[in-house]
């Protein structure tokens, strides 16, 4: 059977698109993004995710002003040494960029996941609030940033909420049951859209035992 090379084609061009127009996303398109979401699996198909849309100005200031602290903090004594003309301070400054617009973004979008204990965990050590559903979000969520660069929507992933959940939960009425496991700013891109620059698959790649190679397959660094 053949394989569709627009699958491929958008898998390899995919990447994080951190500058956005402020130009309004059409929720027809909104939908589409989240239905495509929604078409992930997850376990014995319980489905357990939630997604909040936020379009409103206050709302995105909130995040946005929060997210923005957050990430300044995180990475204070990195934003300090990195070179700007190098592959990661061009990455920082992308990343930086994305904190000081974030409020710009058209559309904030979080991905929610039902609190439940993994199995690994003994009844005994389940103290306090369970963590989301990972396993059931993560699936959405790549379903997610390849849906937008199939319609042509930049998109990033970001996890910088953590630093701030409970007061965002409060503020977005967030029940506790449900846990923010990412946000994801969505627009237009001020960019286009290229290959992505990755190490080649078989260096990643192990074969039957770790640290085994097969040629044409795996080479892995050790």
């Amino acid at each position: 059977m053949d394989q569709d090379p627009g699958l491929f084609d958008t898998l390899h061009s995919m990447r994080a698109m951190r500058r956005l127009k402020p130009d309004p996303v059409p929720d027809a398109l909104i939908r589409k993004i989240i239905e495509a979401g929604t078409a992930a699996p997850s376990g014995q198909n319980l489905q357990r995710w939630s997604f909040l849309v936020v379009t409103d100005d206050d709302g995105k200031r909130f995040f946005g002003e929060r997210y923005n602290y957050w990430l300044r903090n995180r990475f204070a004594g990195l934003i300090e040494t990195l070179d700007p003309a190098s592959s990661d301070g061009r990455v920082m400054n992308s990343a930086l960029y994305l904190g000081e617009h974030m409020h710009e973004a058209p559309v904030l979008l979080f991905c929610c996941g039902k609190r439940d204990w993994p199995f690994v965990v003994p009844q005994a050590a389940r103290v306090g609030l369970a963590p989301p559903s990972y396993g059931a979000i993560y699936p959405a969520v790549q379903n997610i940033l390849l849906a937008a660069r199939g319609l042509g929507l930049g998109a990033s992933l970001t996890t910088m909420h953590q630093m701030f959940e409970p007061e965002m939960q409060a503020f977005f009425g967030i029940p506790e049951e449900w846990g923010v496991v990412a946000v994801i700013p969505i627009g237009y891109p001020q960019g286009k859209f290229g290959p992505v620059t990755r190490a080649p698959a078989p260096s990643k790649t192990h074969f039957n035992r770790w640290g085994q190679g097969k040629p044409g397959l795996a080479a892995p660094e050790v």
